[in-house]
């Protein structure tokens, strides 16, 4: 991915969500982009970078969302995706691929208030967090984040999932999905049956499988299937579900023995299968570390604000690994001074002459 195509990509997401003024404007798509990924380099305020510098202060760069919308800004990010996935696409060398979803947890620092801020403290200090479903392609060392949507307090996150699936689909057609145990519901694997995709999920081990695996011997596998009754909006469903034990199972000579539960849909050849499949979830949380280091703070409790600084930030993350696949392998750090220095010489060959 030649230099050119990346700041296009970052100026078109601009672009597409921020509002238009007028010609008077001092700033220029170029002076926003710069401001952003150098608090993306920082990890720091807008208010900060600006002081750093100079450049719009964070009021001036937020105030171009006041037109825009979870749509608008989900619409954006999927219109780069259409422009960089088929160079993703290289890379999987039609390999089928594993889509992955997580819900991530953004601190918040303030008075809880509204229904976009969650009572969760992830970590210690904060009052409570912003979530978001985000959906991923993990396939070995190459992962994407194909979309992200905010998740409201009581949100129906089944209907989340099968958003974002729908628009994944049109990129890729997965082999699996898979899920940790907090997606555990039944309501879930009944619409994923419905649209006829294959999952494999991590099951809480309730009471009734913890004393199915107190009578199966180490390493052994067993499969049950259960008609489990689940509850929406004042009705009672039902939905089969395949269940697959693991017990004691170690992948690796010196790993740790454990017991599975996965409710799935699949049947593979040997229980090395089942967790291997779920072992490429893992490679999810990685990314969310990764961009724990690249996130631009806020004190915002504006959910679009706080909407907007998610997606560029995991569009900043899908560029680093398109441009580390087909270019040259760097860490995302020096990726984003990379960029920073970009919109640096852009700013200072397009400044007027004094």
């Amino acid at each position: 991915m030649a230099r050119h195509h990346i700041d296009k990509c970052l100026k078109n997401f601009l672009k597409d969500i921020f509002c238009v003024v007028g010609r008077n404007s001092p700033y220029q798509l170029n002076d926003f982009v710069h401001v952003l990924m150098d608090a993306v380099e920082h990890t720091d305020f807008t208010n900060n970078t600006c002081v750093r510098i100079g450049g719009p202060t964070g009021e001036t760069v937020f105030s171009r969302l006041q037109k825009a919308d979870f749509e608008k800004i989900k619409t954006a990010f999927f219109h780069i995706l259409k422009v960089i996935y088929p160079l993703f696409q290289r890379l999987l060398r039609n390999r089928q691929v594993a889509l992955a979803f997580d819900i991530t947890d953004e601190p918040f620092y303030g008075k809880i208030g509204g229904f976009w801020i969650h009572p969760e403290q992830p970590v210690r200090g904060c009052t409570g967090c912003f979530k978001f479903l985000t959906i991923s392609v993990v396939n070995r060392d190459n992962k994407l984040i194909l979309g992200s949507l905010p998740v409201q307090r009581g949100a129906d996150v089944v209907e989340l999932i099968l958003e974002l699936l729908q628009e994944a689909q049109t990129f890729v057609h997965p082999e699996i999905l898979l899920f940790d145990r907090g997606f555990d519901n039944l309501e879930l694997l009944a619409r994923l049956q419905g649209v006829n995709v294959r999952y494999q999920i991590l099951w809480r081990k309730q009471a009734w499988a913890t004393k199915i695996l107190k009578t199966m011997k180490r390493g052994e596998v067993k499969e049950v299937t259960k008609v489990r009754k689940y509850s929406k909006d004042k009705s009672k469903y039902t939905v089969t579900v395949r269940y697959v034990f693991i017990k004691g199972y170690r992948r690796f000579a010196n790993g740790k023995a454990y017991n599975w539960v996965f409710a799935t849909n699949t049947r593979q050849k040997s229980k090395h299968f089942y967790v291997d499949k779920y072992r490429k979830r893992w490679g999810i949380e990685t990314v969310f570390r990764v961009l724990d280091n690249i996130q631009i703070k806020t004190t915002s409790k504006n959910e679009v604000i706080r909407y907007f600084i998610n997606m560029f930030c995991c569009l900043v993350y899908n560029l680093w690994k398109i441009f580390c696949a087909l270019e040259q392998k760097m860490s995302l750090k020096n990726f984003v001074i990379h960029i920073v220095w970009i919109f640096k010489e852009i700013i200072l060959i397009d400044k007027p002459p004094d």
